[in-house]
């Protein structure tokens, strides 16, 4: 099933040049990262207290996930989809673990802690992770499952990170949040 719909989807991919442009460009590692990122400097900016603990919150979930996804690399390796299979390709060969997908897992936990916090701009994030989501399968660089897995790890970390390691956190992010206040970083 996990092939069949990776089949159906990079299937898409060249026929249409404007799509294949479009779908590249939210694949890469830069342009849904810059963005989500540049949305978590504008929450920390706004000033308000309750965003930057946010902020760091989401921060906390991403470093997780990063943690949670290099430690099951070193335990299981799943090959590319071009690897095995003959795709369209529109991406260029990852040589690392294609499960669980690390895009996935970063941005899922950022999104996700946003969202279950202020979930105005949460929304926007969760947009982008589906969107680099879906992109990383059409340009033929991860499986449905990959990006499903890494999905539910960001998740997870999110989940984490807001119910059980805030309360620990908030002495800490306030003490943090007041020294960089003084060095006008917040």
């Amino acid at each position: 099933m996990d092939y069949a719909l990776f089949r159906l989807i990079n299937g898409l991919a060249g026929r249409h040049p404007l799509a294949d442009e479009l779908m590249r460009l939210l694949a890469t590692d830069y342009m849904v990262p810059t963005a989500a990122m540049s949305l978590l400097v504008w929450l920390w900016f706004s000033g308000e207290r309750a965003r930057q603990h946010h902020v760091l919150l989401a921060l906390v979930a991403f470093v997780a996930a990063n943690v949670v996804v290099k430690a099951m690399n070193l335990v299981y390796f799943r090959p590319r989809p071009f690897t095995d299979y003959e795709v369209t390709l529109l991406f260029y060969h990852p040589s690392d673990s294609s499960f669980p997908a690390n895009s996935a897992a970063a941005l899922w936990s950022l999104a996700w802690a946003i969202w279950r916090l202020d979930p105005r701009p949460g929304r926007w994030l969760v947009v982008l992770a589906l969107l680099m989501g879906l992109s990383r399968v059409y340009v033929g660089v991860h499986y449905p499952l990959d990006i499903v897995g890494g999905a539910l790890i960001g998740i997870g970390c999110a989940h984490w990170s807001v119910r059980r390691a805030a309360p620990r956190l908030e002495g800490p992010f306030d003490r943090l949040i007041q020294t960089l206040r003084r060095l006008a970083l917040a």
